[in-house]
């Protein structure tokens, strides 16, 4: 329904009135500038008898300015047509928004409804009520009345907040205020959640019209978990919904980078979904948090800390027998012990400490000065050094206990000693093993006793019934010692084969560097705030008691963050505590709007003016021509250069590369560029044309070639020739390409072109940073270019042309480092000498590729000082070696072509 005309600021109307004057001052026009010639003869013969001065302009003209200058004060006025009113009554408007994190994912348009219901008050004044308490503690209130203008700007002043509406506190201060004005009208802008008393507050509000956004959208992403198998799982929670949801989520590093990207799939009517990230163990170890993409909201986060930090362990035995025989080895138990997920490796202390493992278990292990030292440093790094007795380290003492420990083994209950085994006493409050449920059935019949005549009563986590002490540690650095002084095997105790003992070994795995505190005051670090934004914690941030973490409920002073001290982290995330996701009873009889419903007033003044502008244009193009300045033709261009300067160019959209249809017209000669295979997957394609961008940018930048943006082919429908380099990313999921494509391929190597075969990693099996990665890429490279006609290949070394074509390589690496490259055998190039094949398993585009904001698409692996840069002078040496062939091994011929001209 179409409501009255209206006008901004209708008292510029009154300029209408000076028409009449603005008309006689128009009609008196002086005469034209005419050109006299003076000969001296006629100086008289051709001045006119009378004078003629001409009073009036063409009517026409002066409509026109009449116009013009009407459409003007119009303009100025600013019309508009106002719809029907959305609020009713006359009183002071209520406005009551949600601020608090369910309302963060669609503030902003949360922001613009309210500013238009603020445009509907008018002079009637405003009352905000953000529900959210602020960001120092002070709990909702209501404001003053506003006029439009203040109520503007307080609503340019708001901004979500991270944890949930107070409904108690918006209770309260909606009474306050209805006491104090009571002909309120309430108008609320609900995020549609149900919260502890939701209810009370809509009743106390009673509005006269309900604004919300689609509830549908809202998404939650729960605290992740590893799996059994050590994958990250990550889950979205959301409410009901009547189609399917297919939710992207990116695993992201601490700056920002997405290392992988998983989909959620969820069905009709479901309010959850899960997938999991399976990546190598150090990739894994960079994850910091789980976001989903494009959604600037605390809820569209989830921070990482040790309980979801992938643990490698590494097992080592000083027993000369099978440390894992079934029952009697003695890290049989041990490896069966350990929490789900965790990486198991065993070898040598060496091999383990260089292997990047959290934490060393080493069980009946006697230790050399060399292998102590080694452990000191293992642990100032922020290792975990577990450490078992037995009868070796009983009989060989070595200086890496957290206490000094007496000599011999201690008997309990055995034929030649008194008493009986002990059991285990309940742990102290401040142990870090404080929590762990009590082995009541678990006895020890021997340990290692610690000396007591310089025992330190902190170091003793746990005692026997008798007060001895059992297990002992202490912090190394950023890491920590725990000595326990029995068997890791039932030989000296059933505490390995108790069902309590996963516990232990769980909670010691986790003590190293960013573990989770589980005792003690936890202070906030980062806390994340209504955008989903790191930051620092403000003033209001309180400490929060470890204890009671699990129930922490989110508030001003416990945001959403990383929570802990210096030695370790926990994240507070919302998934775990806030109510669970429900939709709010909306009340009987109220009216609700969506917010992309709101009517808007639709305003004239804009266009007016416009119009107002190309007649004054016109207006100057006439004038010029009645005095004859430019002629009819110069008038018409001089009409048509104003109009098209004043008037905006047509947008072009850019159409996506990767949607580039085989028909496109080609690229010109002049502007060669790189192309990449098409593979179907969005992702990846997005990767391949990002890096070879990347690479065309900086090729630009170091060399004299200029290369235009890559594209995207398919080999067998696109004409290949016009490309100088052509990369093709190989996946596990790559198909084989049929005989045409086949032929195209094999065409475009033997005219000179440059393939470029490249995978993400690959099996376990192979050489490098990258193994493991994909599985399958291997494989899929076997199926993928079993029909070409690939030449013999050898290994790709920094004597090769291609490793000195313009930048000096002695390396080859990619997002991934350490597997070989190779190229094709000398005898089987081209008659310069030049591979029309190079192949490798580094992912090179993954290293060269760059997002909007020139920072890198995906994280380096191992990610060592320099490697992204060694990437990218090989990138440059790839397009040089496929633009130039050998022409820097032809300069290595000079010295001997100048030798044989001076003979």
């Amino acid at each position: 329904m179409i409501g009255p005309l209206s006008f901004a600021a209708p008292a510029i109307l009154a300029g209408l009135a000076l028409l009449p004057a603005l008309y006689f001052m128009l009609r008196a026009t002086p005469p034209a500038p005419r050109r006299q010639v003076f000969p001296p003869l006629r100086l008289l013969h051709d001045i006119l008898p009378t004078e003629r001065s001409p009073v009036r302009m063409p009517w026409w003209l002066l409509l026109l300015r009449l116009l013009a200058a009407a459409l003007v004060i119009i303009g100025f006025a600013d019309p508009e047509i106002v719809p029907p009113p959305l609020l009713p009554g006359h009183g002071p408007i209520l406005l009551a928004i949600d601020n608090g994190w369910g309302a963060a994912q669609d503030f902003p348009a949360r922001l613009t409804a309210a500013r238009h219901l603020v445009d509907q008050a008018g002079t009637r004044g405003v009352v905000l009520l953000p529900t959210a308490a602020t960001a120092t503690g002070q709990q909702p209130r209501a404001s003053d009345v506003l006029t439009r203008a203040a109520a503007l700007a307080a609503l340019g002043a708001l901004h979500a907040e991270p944890w949930p509406s107070d409904r108690a506190a918006d209770t309260r201060a909606t009474d306050a205020i209805r006491r104090h004005i009571p002909d309120l009208t309430g108008v609320y802008l609900t995020d549609g959640l149900a919260e502890p008393g939701s209810a009370s507050f809509v009743a106390a509000l009673a509005p006269a019209r309900l604004i919300t956004g689609d509830t549908t959208d809202l998404r939650l992403l729960a605290p992740p978990h590893l799996a059994a198998n050590g994958a990250l799982v990550a889950t979205v929670l959301t409410l009901p919904h009547p189609g399917r949801i297919d939710q992207p989520v990116l695993a992201e590093t601490a700056s920002g980078v997405a290392l992988a990207r998983a989909t959620i799939k969820i069905g009709p009517g479901r309010t959850q979904g899960s997938a999991s990230f399976d990546l190598p163990v150090a990739l894994a170890g960079k994850i910091a948090r789980l976001a989903l993409p494009g959604m600037a909201a605390p809820s569209g986060v989830a921070l990482l800390d040790g309980a979801t930090s992938r643990v490698v362990v590494g097992l080592v035995s000083g027993g000369t027998a099978n440390p894992e025989q079934r029952l009697l080895g003695t890290l049989y138990y041990v490896r069966r012990a350990l929490p789900p997920g965790t990486t198991i490796r065993t070898g040598s202390l060496d091999d383990l400490i260089a292997s990047g493992a959290n934490a060393l278990i080493m069980a009946d292990l006697p230790l050399n000065p060399a292998d102590i030292a080694r452990l000191h440093h293992f642990m100032a790094a922020g290792g975990v050094a577990i450490r078992f007795a037995g009868p070796l380290t009983a009989a060989t003492k070595d200086a890496l206990t957290p206490d000094p420990l007496l000599p011999g083994v201690r008997a309990l209950g055995s034929a030649l000693a008194a008493g009986k085994p002990e059991a285990i006493a309940a742990f102290d409050r401040g142990s870090p093993l404080a929590g762990l449920p009590l082995p009541a059935s678990a006895t020890v019949s021997r340990q290692i006793l610690v000396n007591p005549a310089t025992l330190d009563p902190a170091t003793v986590w746990a005692r026997l019934s008798d007060g001895t002490p059992i297990v002992i540690g202490a912090r190394q650095g950023r890491g920590m010692l725990v000595s326990i002084l029995t068997t890791a095997n039932a030989a000296w105790s059933t505490w390995p084969i108790s069902a309590d003992f996963p516990a232990l070994i769980d909670r010691l795995v986790h003590l190293g560097k960013g573990a989770v505190p589980k005792s003690g005051w936890l202070h906030a670090i980062r806390v994340l705030d209504g955008s989903g934004a790191l930051v620092l914690p403000g003033s209001g941030v309180r400490p929060l008691e470890a204890t009671g973490f699990a129930h922490a409920r989110i508030s001003p002073a416990h945001p959403p963050g990383l929570w802990g001290d210096a030695h370790g982290t926990i994240a507070l995330d919302l998934g775990d505590h806030v109510p669970p996701l429900a939709r709010a009873p909306l009340p009987a009889g109220v009216p609700v709007t969506n917010l992309d419903s709101i009517p808007r007033a639709r305003r004239f003044g804009p266009d007016i003016l416009g119009l107002a502008l190309a007649l004054l244009i016109a207006d100057a193009a006439i004038t010029l021509l009645l005095r004859g300045a430019i002629r009819l033709r110069g008038a018409a261009l001089l009409l048509m250069g104003l109009i098209g300067f004043a008037m905006p160019p047509p947008a072009h959209a850019q159409s996506n590369d990767a949607h580039n249809s085989a028909h496109d017209a080609p690229p010109g000669a002049l502007a060669p560029m790189l192309a990449y295979v098409r593979t179907g997957d969005a992702n990846t394609d997005a990767v391949s044309r990002a890096g070879l961008a990347a690479i065309s940018d900086q090729v630009d930048q170091e060399t004299a070639a200029h290369l235009a943006a890559p594209r995207g082919v398919t080999p067998g429908i696109d004409n290949l020739n016009l490309y100088p380099l052509l990369y093709w990313p190989i996946t596990a999921t790559t198909t084989p390409p049929g005989k045409p494509a086949c032929h195209a391929l094999d065409a475009f190597m033997a005219g000179g072109g440059l393939l470029v075969i490249d995978t993400d990693g690959g099996g376990s099996d192979l050489p490098g940073s990258g193994a493991g990665f994909d599985p399958g890429a291997t494989a899929a490279l076997r199926r993928a270019t079993a029909c070409l006609a690939i030449p013999p290949l050898e290994r790709l070394t920094d004597r090769d042309t291609l490793a000195h074509t313009f930048f000096l390589n002695r390396s080859f690496p990619g997002r991934f480092d350490g597997a070989p490259v190779y190229i094709a055998a000398k005898g089987a190039r081209d008659a310069d000498g030049v591979s029309p094949v190079v192949i490798g398993s580094n992912d090179w585009a993954g290293a060269w590729a760059l997002d909007g904001a020139g920072m890198p698409m995906r994280a380096l692996l191992p990610g060592s000082p320099g490697q992204r840069q060694a990437a990218n002078w090989f990138g440059v040496n790839l397009v040089m070696y496929a633009l130039t062939g050998t022409y820097k091994s032809d300069q290595v011929q000079i010295p001997a072509i100048l030798r044989r001209l001076a003979q």
